[in-house]
């Protein structure tokens, strides 16, 4: 095999250079991915704009599926050849792990740094090095909609801390990407679901992929949520971060209802909740960032077994070779996920 690779790096503020990398090395329980798809994630799109800090150079990519070419001499889970998706690692012995709740795992980032001189994820390469529990089997599913699973595996969490079950009701604020994975999980779930945006285009996806209610934003959205839901909904996940999206969303719960918080904002503006309101009706915040190793496994699962049709969600997909003209697509305008293939 080479000793070097192909990959497209985030090299300062809008600067994006295909480079020959050193060829990562495989450790006794690693094993080495021939990289297929990779979703290019807001994350990176934040830190190509320099919205969000990070060293350079910096190789992203963490929504990746491919196909294992080399194992480690200890794995066992998994051969040469097995088409997977790339989830997170975890001990298996300490307190987030047993009690099943491995996102808070010391471990959970553990394919974060790459032997090879770049930080990041890395799945914006040829080739990368994962912990043999953290891949998961796909079948015979689309390369890039197995690409997903990732970013599923985050609504499908978002879902379950909820305690979502049949007969709820939710309301998505934004409807983009994330804001549409959570519509996707919400509905086969068995909830009725209104998604929140302020472009009709995006709007009118929303309804194409299930949402019973659309609302577009405005001054009266508070008013019209509570009219459509008898007063409220149970869940109002935000996956857009404003302080004017985080209010409305509380505004409109149930008693009992949660407010989940998805989405990062920037810039961060804290957001002020009534500590009477809350407590008298009993309502509650929930943050979701990532997932938990089960709820990627659901995912992968889910796309496998083509339970869920993610190719309304992708826009378009690159080589990696023209990664610049992939980063430049998924930044300067609005798009759902734009695919780096190898």
């Amino acid at each position: 095999m080479a000793d070097s690779m192909k990959a497209a790096v985030i090299t300062g503020v809008k600067k994006i250079e295909v480079l020959d990398v050193p060829m990562p090395k495989i450790g006794p329980r690693d094993v080495l991915l021939k990289i297929k798809s990779t979703g290019l994630c807001t994350w990176e799109q934040r830190i190509y704009t320099g919205q969000t800090k990070a060293d350079f150079p910096f190789l992203g990519g963490h929504e990746v599926a491919g196909e294992i070419a080399a194992v480690g001499d200890l794995v066992t889970n998994v051969k040469v050849g097995d088409r997977v998706t790339m989830g997170s690692s975890a001990c298996g012995t300490c307190r987030p792990c047993l009690r099943g709740q491995d996102k808070g795992c010391s471990e959970h980032f553990l394919n974060f740094s790459l032997k090879g001189g770049q930080y990041g994820p890395g799945g914006f390469a040829e080739y990368k090095i994962h912990r043999s529990d953290g891949v998961f089997p796909v079948g015979n599913a689309r390369w890039e909609e197995a690409a997903l699973a990732e970013p599923l595996s985050c609504a499908i969490h978002a879902a379950r801390l909820l305690d979502a079950k049949l007969g709820d009701t939710a309301v998505v604020f934004g409807a983009g990407t994330m804001g549409l994975m959570n519509l996707i999980v919400l509905k086969k779930s068995g909830l009725r679901v209104a998604v929140v945006d302020v472009n009709e285009g995006r709007l009118g996806k929303a309804k194409s992929l299930g949402a019973d209610l659309i609302f577009q934003s405005g001054e009266k959205i508070r008013d019209e949520i509570k009219s459509a839901f008898a007063g409220g909904v149970d869940f109002a996940i935000t996956a857009y971060g404003s302080d004017a999206v985080n209010q409305d969303a509380l505004d409109v719960l149930n008693s009992r209802g949660k407010i989940c918080l998805f989405a990062s904002a920037h810039p961060v503006t804290p957001f002020a909740i009534d500590p009477n309101v809350m407590h008298n009706k009993e309502t509650s915040a929930v943050g979701v960032v990532s997932a938990d190793r089960q709820d990627h496994a659901v995912a992968t699962e889910m796309i496998a077994h083509h339970q869920v049709d993610l190719s309304p969600l992708i826009d378009q997909a690159f080589p990696i070779r023209e990664a610049a003209d992939a980063f430049h697509k998924a930044t300067s305008s609005p798009s759902y996920r734009v695919m780096i293939n190898s």
